[in-house]
Parts: structure tokens; C-alpha cells; sequence
């Protein structure tokens, strides 16, 4: 873990201590004021357990009454030190201990922020009427544990992004933008049709791969989408230049509205051997942006043979008369829908409608998240024309692909 260093040392302790204006009288006030509180103990915790428990995932945090017991006891221990009177580098240092904890069990800062609020408000009520520079003190305290004890959730969310930019730089360096590919498999003959490629990142430190999609919202924030799509569009059509399949890339709502990387893909087309083996998967979902934007695309990329699939069809998100006028060559149908296929009757009926309308107009039908035996056996049942998914095909690096090319 990311240690937290930010308030180890005296300096850093005097200067947080003046930021909160917390004196050597605050001291002595929180101090004279240890005997009521724990008094007060009992109640206080009691209550702040029936507050706790109230949120829906807290037992799986405090789980068995063992855990629950050594959580008591921490949080007894807490409260008195909070007016112990002595707030000196190891009372720091307690505090980090057990914001390292909660970030290493995985406890939601969210929980940590309730937490003080409920004790806060408990305090509240019990000093409303008391002597003013005591409540002031008791606020200095409780905002400066508070700040600590969310300290670390800012430095561990800080780190993960840092180690998430380096890796996206150093994919972008060195091209370490991997295609990967599912099959896309004919119901009827078993055999596989086509590809579905997918974007993977290597980690060039250790060489795992990971998918690319936990790392796409800091892609977009720190504007290097577009180049790791621009890699991933290169790698796959130089993979697939001498391979005779079909093969589907993946395009956004974001990815179209780009001039320039629009103008890239075009030329890239321009100088593939058989573009009409390209299809171009559109989430429908994207249908609720700019229509038109959408609609200019798949008429441009229609010029060069390439063919159009609608994906995650009867997701719900858009309106079916625009998806339609794009005429598009594939629906495949939302994974949610065909994942309970064989447990959910409401999942059966809307399957069946997409695939009659699809019949009826003459549309092919890709049946996506096929991923047991039963599913496969209701999607052939039904006369989807293709499936895919894990109980079909895993995914594998395209690089494959051309090995065992070279190898027939």
C-alpha cells in the first residue's frame, strides 16, 4: 500500500494543528471534558451501532460477533483518545494506522464520512447547552480526525490514477495495445463465422493483460483516447490484411463525433484489401446522442462495403424507428437479455420479438453472452443466426489467428 507520510513529523503536526486553530487550550478543555464522555459511552454506542447496521452491506464488514466485539472495543478506545488531552506525533500516527485499515479492507470512505456525522450530531445534542469554547474544541478535534482518517483514501485514489496514466502512456509508447478476439459462431453448421475484436492493454512491467475498459474514463480525462483507439483500429487491420475472415470492430457515439480520428479509419479503409470484411458494431445506446452524426457514418462506411451491427439490441435506450432507418446487417441482441434466456419468461418473450422483427426485415441476428449449454440450446431453438460467448469461444489474442494461418 501507498503509505501516508503527510503528518509523521512535528513540523507537519504543528502546522496541521494550526490550520484547525487548535491550541493548548483545546487541549486542556477536550481533556476536562473525558469524564462526562465516558459516561456517556454506553449510549453512544449503542446508538451508533443500530445506525451503523442500517446500511445495507455494514455486516459484511462486521460479520461475526467476534469482529463486532474488537470493532467496540476500537471504537471505545478511539472515542476516549479523542479527548485525551494529548494529541502528539502517536496519536497521529494511531490515526493513520486505522485509515490504512479501512482502505485495506476496502471499507467505502462514504461509511467513515456517516460515521462522524452520526457522532457529531450525538455530541451536539449532548453539549448544545454547554460552555461554547468546549464545543468549539470538540468541532477542531473531530474535523482534524476527519481529516486524517480520509487522507489516505486521497492518496491511495490518487496513486491508482498515477499508476493508471503510466500505464496508458507507456501502452501508447510502445503500442502495447493488444486486439484480442471472440468468435462469432453460425448456429446451424457449429462453425465459426467471424470475429469480434476486443481491445486489450499489456502491462509492460509484468505482461498481464487487462481490459481496457476500467482505464477508459482516465483515458478521457487525460485526452489519450483517441490515440489508444487509433492503435487498436492499426494493429487489427494489419492482423486481419491477409486473413480471410470477418471481423467486427467496436465504434462509440465519441469515436464518430471525431473528425480527426474519422478521417484516420477512413484512410486506414481506403487501403485495406477487402474492406466489405469489416463490420462496425454501434451500442444502441449511442442512438440517444446525435442521430444524424450516427447516420452520416454508417452511410460513409457503407461507400467502402464495410457492414453495420447494432449492439447490445433491446437494451431499451433508444428509438427503434431511427435504428431501423439505417437498415442495419446485424442486431445482436443485449447479452442481459440472453443470459437469463433459460430462467426468465420476460427475457424469452423479448428475445422472440427481436428475433421476428429481424426476420421480418430481412436483419441477421447475433445472440451475445451465450455462456452454458441450455442458453445454446434455446438461442438454436429459436433460429438465432449466430452466437457468442464464453460457452462458444474465449477470447484470444488475434496475433493467433495468423499463426494458424501460416501453419494450414
Amino acid at each position: 500500500m501507498h503509505q501516508v507520510h503527510l503528518v509523521t513529523r512535528e513540523y507537519d503536526i504543528i502546522q496541521l494543528k494550526a490550520h484547525y486553530r487548535f491550541t493548548e487550550e483545546d487541549a486542556k478543555r477536550l481533556k476536562h471534558m473525558q469524564k462526562h464522555i465516558h459516561a456517556l459511552l454506553p449510549s453512544l454506542l449503542d446508538g451508533f451501532y443500530d445506525y451503523i447496521f442500517s446500511f445495507e452491506h455494514a455486516k459484511l464488514f462486521l460479520h461475526d460477533k467476534m469482529i463486532q466485539n474488537r470493532h467496540r472495543s476500537a471504537i471505545n478506545n478511539w472515542f476516549l483518545d479523542l479527548f485525551g488531552g494529548v494529541y502528539d506525533d502517536a496519536y497521529f500516527r494511531k490515526l493513520q494506522n486505522i485509515s490504512e485499515t479501512h482502505v485495506r479492507i476496502g471499507l467505502p470512505s462514504h461509511y467513515v464520512n456517516c460515521a462522524f456525522s452520526y457522532i457529531r450530531e450525538f455530541l451536539d445534542k449532548e453539549f448544545h447547552k454547554g460552555n461554547e469554547e468546549d464545543i468549539y474544541a470538540m468541532n477542531k478535534i473531530i474535523d482534524i480526525n476527519l481529516d486524517i482518517l480520509s487522507l489516505t483514501y486521497q492518496e491511495e485514489e490518487q496513486q491508482h490514477f498515477i499508476e493508471q496514466v503510466l500505464l496508458l502512456k507507456q501502452s501508447i509508447l510502445n503500442q502495447t495495445i493488444i486486439p484480442y478476439v471472440q468468435p462469432i459462431v453460425d448456429t446451424k453448421s457449429g462453425r465459426t463465422i467471424k470475429f469480434e475484436c476486443l481491445m486489450r492493454i499489456q502491462d509492460q512491467q509484468n505482461y498481464t493483460i487487462h481490459s481496457i475498459y476500467p482505464l477508459l474514463k482516465v483515458a478521457r480525462s487525460i485526452r489519450l483516447y483517441a490515440d489508444i483507439v487509433k492503435i487498436m483500429i492499426t494493429h487489427t487491420m494489419e492482423i486481419f490484411h491477409d486473413l480471410p475472415w470477418t471481423f467486427s470492430i467496436n465504434v462509440g457515439y465519441e469515436d464518430i463525433a471525431d473528425p480527426d480520428l474519422l478521417d484516420f479509419l477512413y484512410k486506414k479503409l481506403e487501403t485495406f484489401p477487402q474492406p466489405q470484411r469489416v463490420i462496425f458494431e454501434i451500442l444502441e445506446s449511442d442512438f440517444i446522442e446525435d442521430f444524424n452524426i450516427v447516420s452520416s457514418f454508417v452511410n460513409k462506411i457503407r461507400t467502402y462495403g464495410c457492414k453495420i451491427a447494432i449492439d447490445d439490441f433491446g437494451s431499451g435506450y433508444s428509438n427503434i424507428e431511427n435504428i431501423l432507418e439505417l437498415s442495419p446487417d446485424y442486431l445482436k441482441i443485449d447479452g442481459s437479455l440472453i443470459k437469463d434466456i433459460d430462467s426468465s419468461s420476460v427475457s424469452l418473450t423479448i428475445v422472440q420479438n427481436v428475433v421476428k422483427l429481424a426476420k421480418d426485415l430481412k436483419i441477421k441476428t447475433i445472440a451475445e453472452y451465450v455462456h452454458n449449454e441450455e442458453v445454446c440450446r434455446i438461442v438454436k431453438s429459436l433460429r438465432i443466426d449466430y452466437m457468442q460467448g464464453f460457452y462458444t469461444g474465449e477470447p484470444f489474442p488475434a496475433q493467433e489467428l495468423l499463426i494458424k494461418e501460416k501453419k494450414q
